[in-house]
């Protein structure tokens, strides 16, 4: 499968379109997808983002889409980086991610549930927007008293607003790249050219 040369260590099973481009895209970096049709999608498992070419012309697709990677008609060429993205891509993203995010609640909650520190100084859950020192020792009290169901019952027992968004805004920081730390996203050659030896934690992936 064409795929599988492009995600060698990692392997996104299934995709959201976020863009689809069906003169092509002239501004895009590789030569071959500036006058033919190209899709942009964001992996479900690992968020990577890709570049792929329609294989049949009469297949439509449709943004926000969830697809099949390996059985829809499409040929992932690259794996590309947020800045890569079309303006339309970046603002379908900011909607995948929060649908994403909603159906795997569980899997989330159990982060919440779970997560460690990184080191003496740093926990993992420091990382996430809006959570200092006070809030962690919150969560862990908390948790240490009953874990936590639901993003509603961590809302309502740690005093944040909106825990979709909190996660939303984290997963787009590691897909901006420039993190020591990714939580949740896979750091691709091309993230890995801009950090040296990011640290992929992958908490989606051992909690599945």
């Amino acid at each position: 499968m064409q795929r599988r040369k492009q995600v060698k260590e990692k392997l996104e099973n299934y995709g959201y379109i976020l863009d689809y481009l069906r003169q092509g895209n002239p501004l895009d970096k590789h030569q071959y997808h500036r006058n033919k049709p190209v899709v942009q999608l964001i992996g479900e498992d690992y968020f990577m983002l890709m570049e792929a070419s329609p294989l049949d012309s009469k297949f439509e697709f449709q943004l926000e889409q969830r697809v099949e990677l390996g059985s829809t008609p499409l040929k992932i060429d690259n794996l590309v980086i947020y800045e890569d993205l079309t303006t339309v891509a970046r603002e379908e993203l900011v909607k995948v991610l929060r649908n994403i995010i909603l159906q795997k609640e569980e899997i989330f909650v159990k982060f919440f549930n779970t997560a460690e520190p990184l080191t003496l100084k740093l926990h993992a859950l420091e990382l996430l927007p809006n959570i200092g020192k006070k809030t962690l020792r919150i969560i862990l009290e908390e948790r240490r008293k009953q874990l936590f169901t639901s993003y509603k019952d961590i809302e309502s027992r740690i005093g944040v607003k909106d825990v979709v968004n909190i996660l939303e805004e984290r997963i787009i920081k590691e897909l901006q790249g420039g993190e020591k730390y990714y939580l949740f996203v896979y750091p691709v050659e091309e993230i890995k050219k801009v950090v040296e030896k990011p640290i992929y934690v992958g908490y989606l992936e051992r909690l599945r």
